[in-house]
């Protein structure tokens, strides 16, 4: 009888044990749970405050017929209809569609020849410690560039470029005040500035195809430039969508202040963008006309623009991924 009271005790004893085990690991994981809930909180306050309050104000200005626009709310598609009846508006639209259309598959097309072209020549150790020089230009604050774009490209005879004209004998071009070259001086900047990722990302993808692919068409008698387009742009297709959807998103971005002084400059040459349009109408810096109902419009139709052409990429993306899987 002892015997089987033992039992029942130690029994008792080892669930009970067992229990509080559970019971430890339990609190533990809340523990845990809450500590990290505590890292990630501001985390979260920064994005509930700079992303979806913003995001909230956008939708709330741009859906807002009421004319105490900041006191009271009323919804309405009149500021969508007078954004798209500005004219100022429309030649942004315009600039903003053919920057995507230029300076995505010009950039692109340069970047895969100078990509290919230093893979062939530099081994992993010398890219290595040329990939920070490359990248440099990247990573160097858009102002800058610029403003070093604005100054080589001044309408002045003082310019770089014009002086450089002058000494050949040229006439100094009005590059910056004339609505002709103005905007082929913006498309030059976007390209400039596309270069320095999009050569890193694919010297570093052409560099990582297996050599054995190219020596197996070599034995096969396929000539180089076959090589190339059957061999190496299959292999890096991962990178060139994925730069090819970051360089769409980014070219609707485009912002080109620095190169040009204010909003009202590149009106006045018609070079404006999208961003650049809504930028003017939320500050008023030069026009003095502040609309946070254009500009909140602006932003939705920049949105659905950009969702658009995001899902067209993705479909566009799938395609390829069998294409060249």
């Amino acid at each position: 009888m002892s015997a089987v009271k033992i039992k029942e005790s130690n029994g008792f004893d080892i669930r009970w044990k067992n229990q509080q085990k559970k019971t430890r690991k339990t609190n533990k994981k809340h523990d845990s749970f809450f500590l990290q809930l505590i890292w990630v909180t501001p985390a979260f306050a920064f994005l509930a405050m700079f992303i979806f309050f913003a995001a909230f104000i956008v939708f709330k200005n741009g859906f807002n017929g009421s004319p105490m626009f900041l006191f009271d709310w009323e919804f309405s598609i009149k500021a969508f209809q007078a954004t798209l009846a500005d004219p100022t508006f429309q030649v942004a639209l315009k600039n903003s569609l053919l920057y995507v259309a230029v300076v995505l598959p010009v950039g692109m097309i340069i970047s895969i020849g100078v990509a290919k072209a230093l893979s062939t020549v530099l081994n992993k150790r010398i890219f290595s410690f040329l990939q920070g020089v490359f990248f440099l230009p990247y990573v160097t604050s858009a102002m800058a560039i610029a403003m070093a774009f604005a100054f080589i490209f001044d309408s002045n005879p003082g310019g770089l470029l014009n002086q450089l004209l002058t000494s050949l004998g040229l006439d100094p071009v009005q590059w910056m005040t004339n609505s002709n070259t103005a905007i082929w001086v913006l498309l030059i900047f976007g390209i400039w500035r596309a270069l320095p990722f999009n050569i890193v990302m694919l010297t570093a993808a052409f560099m990582r195809v297996n050599p054995q692919y190219y020596a197996a068409a070599s034995i096969d008698g396929m000539k180089k430039w076959k090589q190339f387009w059957r061999v190496s742009i299959p292999q890096i297709m991962p990178m060139i969508i994925y730069l090819t959807t970051m360089g769409i998103i980014l070219s609707f971005k485009a912002m080109p202040l620095g190169l040009f002084p204010t909003e009202a400059a590149a009106e006045a040459v018609n070079a404006q963008t999208i961003v650049f349009w809504i930028y003017e109408r939320t500050t008023g810096a030069s026009l003095g006309a502040v609309s946070y109902q254009k500009s909140g419009a602006a932003s939705i139709i920049l949105l659905a623009i950009i969702l658009g052409v995001t899902i067209l990429s993705r479909i566009a993306t799938k395609y390829l991924s069998r294409r060249y899987k």
